[in-house]
């Protein structure tokens, strides 16, 4: 049941790729049938590393944080003893920026990882300096081999397959951006009014405004990860149509850098639940979190460290805070059932804060009166 999107959905699953086109596995013998659908936030110290484990037992990581011992043994750590994986079924890197695809390597070394995504190898040309040529050629040569040569690129459109169980909704996971192209828009949608406050920065020059960006679906329940999407793209993401509609909760955009995180994004997908997974001198910057503050209906604000730049005013609550007091590695974890309510706590033995059902209107009923 896919009612918390606008029809831009059914388009997605028309437009999907090769991949959509596959049979969808069934559920392995003896994964428990009521195990909730569970999403980790790792934390690597203000970089990315998103784990996604299906009621199936299937995994997705988005990013896997910088090429660090530290950061590929918390991965593990989370994967392996948490949620009790031995292998990571699909990675997916949402652009080329070290602290976000650069940590798949030792991850793979630790866990190994079946399936790889991306957006695509960038061209000499995507790079300002010789020196970020130069340590881009070296990470990727890194990802190549790990993959040998076998990552495939997302399109606007494309679902990666993922395993269903028997009795449950469907499990759904869609790129609705890549490589700065966006999933067309059908005809009948109506403008989205939000865009009528739309302010303008200069074009982003760097690899972030390429993001990879995923929606993921069960029952009633959306989740939204834009990689590091900046201020003009997640224009373009939901403007002049809202390409995305309401979600439950949003993985902020670039650590919740003000360089992102543009009032229409959030204002359009209207979080409940926000998770910024940032550094204790990296993110949460002034101007999103006051943005995240001041949009009517985000619930919670959860944050993997607190910002040490600014004073309580412009961080969480402390008990939304999993670490508190600098790097300690503690991670934040949402599990989200069938019928679409979900949780999010602190760590494994963290009290859960509960999201029940709340009707409301998709973005798309709102634009249309």
């Amino acid at each position: 049941m896919l009612k918390a999107f606008p029809a831009l959905i059914a388009m997605v699953l028309s437009l999907a790729g090769c991949a959509a086109k596959e049979q969808p596995p069934v559920a392995e013998e003896g994964a428990p049938k009521d195990r909730p659908l569970e999403i980790y936030w790792v934390d690597v110290d203000g970089g990315a590393a998103t784990l996604i484990v299906t009621p199936s037992g299937e995994s997705i990581l988005v990013d896997a944080g910088e090429d660090r011992e530290s950061h590929a043994d918390r991965i593990h750590r989370v994967a392996g003893q948490v949620a009790g994986l031995t292998q990571i079924d699909h990675f997916v890197a949402t652009h080329w920026h070290g602290d976000h695809y650069a940590g798949a390597t030792r991850v793979h070394q630790r866990i190994p990882i079946r399936k790889f995504y991306d957006r695509g190898f960038p061209g000499e040309s995507d790079y300002a300096s010789k020196g970020d040529l130069q340590r881009a050629k070296a990470g990727i040569a890194r990802y190549r081999e790990t993959t040998q040569g076998r990552s495939r690129t997302l399109k606007p459109g494309d679902e990666i397959t993922l395993r269903q169980s028997e009795g449950l909704p469907k499990v759904g996971l869609y790129c609705l951006a890549s490589a700065g192209e966006f999933l067309p828009t059908a005809g009948n949608i109506s403008p989205n009014p939000s865009c009528d406050a739309r302010t303008s920065k200069p074009p982003d020059q760097t690899d972030n405004a390429q993001s990879v960006v995923l929606l993921l679906s069960y029952g009633g329940f959306s989740f939204l990860d834009t990689g590091d999407l900046t201020w003009e793209k997640e224009a373009e993401l939901v403007c002049p149509v809202n390409r995305v509609g309401r979600v439950a909760l949003f993985q902020i955009s670039h650590h919740g850098l003000d360089s992102s995180n543009n009032p229409v994004l959030i204002e359009s997908i209207r979080p409940r639940v926000v998770v910024v997974n940032n550094a204790p001198k990296k993110g949460a910057e002034p101007e999103t979190m006051k943005t995240l503050m001041g949009v009517e209906g985000i619930e919670t604000i959860w944050q993997v460290h607190r910002n040490l730049r600014t004073g309580p005013e412009l961080n969480t609550q402390p008990r939304f805070i999993a670490n508190p007091e600098g790097e300690a590695g503690q991670f934040i974890k949402a599990s989200v059932h069938a019928d679409g309510t979900f949780s999010v706590q602190i760590g494994g033995e963290g009290t859960p804060e509960s999201y029940p059902i709340k009707s409301s209107k998709t973005a798309t009923d709102e634009s249309q009166g």
